[in-house]
């Protein structure tokens, strides 16, 4: 479907490189506590070719935890410089044993808040549709986000996710919307982008954390920036970006 202004009347986003990045610094101290050296820089650097790895798993159908897999071994293999299988997969599974506790995607940049901030301001009714391991509602919760969502969709809690229909058709039904009127902000191309428009909804790739990752998108729009993104979400709802108006419901 094109992405058209009036097109869309309510946003369904992901959270992980969306709207929360991993707190890199964090991941680096967990790795070190492994006895491992971390080069920060071939950590970061990182980040595209991982992202790739768990794609390739989310499109071979493996899953979340597959998918998150993937892109924490790569990873931890960069950034500590490791060739040994068997250590860098203890790693990563101590990594994942960690999540429930203290999720890594925690970094949520200032752009991130002023478009959530604008989007509210305006009425736009919102929900989280995030591929996770079930505590997302409190992540947000933490990182102060959590108030600007109808609801929370964690695939960790209802068993099923991205790219699968059934998740998008349920943010759709808290945004109380058409599927066709909904769209989709997501980063992953097998699990947002795909998911997203076979279920009938539209989809925009937001590429802001990782700019090096592969460009080409079946999406309805890519957006490099939260300005970008802005953008693209304001014309398509069709919306006044210099007024204001009173929410449509309590999230």
């Amino acid at each position: 479907m094109a992405l058209i202004r009036g097109s869309v009347r309510g946003i369904s986003f992901d959270y992980g490189h969306v709207l929360g990045g991993i707190d890199l610094a964090e991941l680096q101290r967990r790795i070190e506590a492994h006895q491992c050296g971390v080069n920060a820089a071939f950590l970061q650097g990182s980040m595209a070719q991982a992202y790739r790895d768990h794609d390739a798993a989310i499109a071979r159908g493996e899953g979340h935890e597959a998918g998150w897999r993937a892109l924490m071994g790569h990873m931890v293999a960069a950034g500590a410089e490791l060739s040994d299988s068997v250590q860098i997969a203890s790693i990563v599974q101590a990594l994942w044993a960690a999540q429930p506790e203290r999720n890594l995607w925690r970094f949520v940049p200032e752009g991130a808040r002023q478009l959530l901030q604008d989007l509210a301001e305006r009425g736009v009714p919102m929900v989280i549709t995030s591929n996770s391991e079930g505590r997302v509602a409190e992540l947000l919760a933490e990182v102060g986000i959590s108030s600007y969502f109808f609801q929370i969709l964690d695939s960790g809690r209802l068993g099923f996710g991205k790219p699968d229909a059934r998740i998008f058709a349920l943010a759709a039904a808290h945004l109380v919307l058409p599927i066709d009127a909904v769209v989709h902000v997501g980063d992953s191309e097998a699990a947002d982008i795909e998911g997203a428009i076979n279920a009938g909804a539209h989809a925009i790739r937001f590429d802001g954390f990782l700019p090096f990752a592969d460009a080409q998108s079946s999406a309805d729009a890519v957006a490099f920036s939260y300005a970008e993104l802005r953008s693209l979400l304001f014309e398509a709802l069709d919306l006044d970006p210099c007024i204001t108006h009173e929410p449509l419901r309590e999230p």
